[in-house]
């Protein structure tokens, strides 16, 4: 997942790509670490998908422009519309279904 420095950077993500993936982090966030891993190990099998990650505590205005209020939160947008957002409690297995879904729809 690449880093994400500003609001120009994930604008340019989610506008430049059919399917983005927008995950906000925290640096003293163990839960975050984890699932970034896992949820990297699921994008790596659906390569047409883009993913960057932001860090919502260093980052708080750009945060709450997006509604994030908890970490990690991880957003899916499809053609520039946010799709799924899932935070906190992150069931993996339903997160990779519902991308499974929306990549089928896309690229399949």
């Amino acid at each position: 997942m690449n880093k994400l420095h500003n609001e120009d950077e994930i604008i340019e993500l989610i506008n430049n790509n059919s399917m983005a993936v927008v995950y906000f982090t925290g640096m003293d966030c163990g839960a975050c670490e984890v699932i970034k891993f896992k949820v990297e190990n699921i994008l790596r099998k659906h390569p047409e998908i883009k993913s960057g990650e932001i860090n919502g505590e260093e980052d708080l205005q750009i945060a709450v422009k997006y509604g994030v209020f908890s970490l990690p939160i991880f957003l899916l947008f499809i053609e520039g519309r946010e799709t799924l957002r899932i935070g906190r409690n992150i069931d993996l297995l339903e997160l990779e279904r519902n991308i499974e879904r929306y990549y089928n729809m896309i690229y399949k």
